[in-house]
């Protein structure tokens, strides 16, 4: 990958990274593959045997949100076999000037981490203030 797929967040005195892959995402614990669903196939699997829950356990399923929330738009990431639940969110903006993701839970997607460019940004503006954009659960 290179280093333009990766985005850096200062949070709580500590640099973290995560890097987006044409289907991967990468955090700090782990790499997972994504994937888009077949609605047709978790219609008619409702169960999963051991095997195959141990063969995707990597993956996540990804929707795009249909709503902007205060400008930005989400990308959602479940795990992939998973019924219920709201998964982790991503989504891009430009602040300052610069691209960012911003990292977001929950069903009203609480926002409290910015992900920088560089870890040079990260720490710059960590301590400013995006009230416009940034909710916190």
């Amino acid at each position: 990958m290179d280093k333009n797929s990766r985005t850096y967040s200062k949070d709580n005195n500590q640099l973290r990274e995560i890097e987006f892959g044409s289907y991967t995402l990468t955090t700090e614990d782990h790499q997972y593959e994504i994937h888009i669903p077949d609605k047709e196939y978790f219609e008619k699997h409702q169960k999963f045997s051991n095997q195959y829950l141990n063969d995707t356990h990597t993956w996540v399923k990804a929707f795009n949100s249909t709503d902007q929330l205060k400008g930005v738009n989400y990308i959602t990431l479940f795990g992939w076999t998973v019924n219920s639940g709201y998964g982790t969110s991503y989504g891009y903006t430009i602040l300052d000037g610069q691209p960012v993701v911003i990292l977001a839970n929950g069903e009203g997607k609480w926002t409290n981490q910015v992900y920088w460019k560089t870890p040079e940004l990260a720490k710059k503006h960590k301590d400013q203030d995006f009230d416009k954009l940034i909710t916190e659960s």
